[in-house]
């Protein structure tokens, strides 16, 4: 007989933990008074609970924990996750397509973003380009970058007919 890991989750008491900044501004928790050192937040649904199920993992991906909402937290502890899930999660918001432009598999994005011009490459844009929930487009650059465009169907149109012919 083969020896299957079982998953397991733990859910954490939001009064056992304490999340602050240490001198070098990184997240730090402490666990029931034990200090877990630096750790990461991942949102178990980044687009639909931004403050529910956080994944709490130490520095090698070990995960320490779920917290089911940031609101179980007190007051300094959650300020500091939101501002550490805000920073992790920054995305920003695209309010007008210029072009879209392809050469070689590779698509070239004029956008602007706050009042800015913004360039970026999408490659493999039938991936990189989707939907997050019934209205909330997301576009996946080639560096790791994501960028929102949280109300498609109210977005100028001129930049909705540059985009829709890559909605499947």
């Amino acid at each position: 007989m083969s020896n299957i890991n079982k998953l397991s989750l733990e859910f954490l008491n939001g009064n056992d933990c304490r999340f602050s900044f240490n001198k070098n501004n990184f997240l730090t928790m402490t666990l029931c008074g034990e200090p877990k050192g630096r750790v990461k937040l991942i949102r178990a649904y980044p687009y639909s609970l931004k403050e529910e199920y956080i994944c709490i993992h130490d520095l090698e991906d070990n995960e320490i924990g779920i917290i089911k909402t940031l609101a179980e937290l007190d007051n300094a502890s959650r300020e500091a996750c939101i501002k550490e899930l805000q920073d992790r999660y920054y995305c920003p918001t695209v309010t007008h397509v210029k072009s879209i432009k392809e050469r070689m598999g590779h698509f070239y994005f004029e956008t602007v973003i706050d009042g800015k011009e913004k360039k970026f490459t999408v490659r493999d844009i039938t991936r990189n380009l989707r939907y997050a929930d019934e209205s909330t487009l997301l576009i996946f650059d080639m560096d790791g970058n994501r960028y929102v465009i949280p109300e498609f169907e109210k977005i100028e149109e001129k930049s909705k007919r540059l985009l829709e012919p890559y909605l499947y």
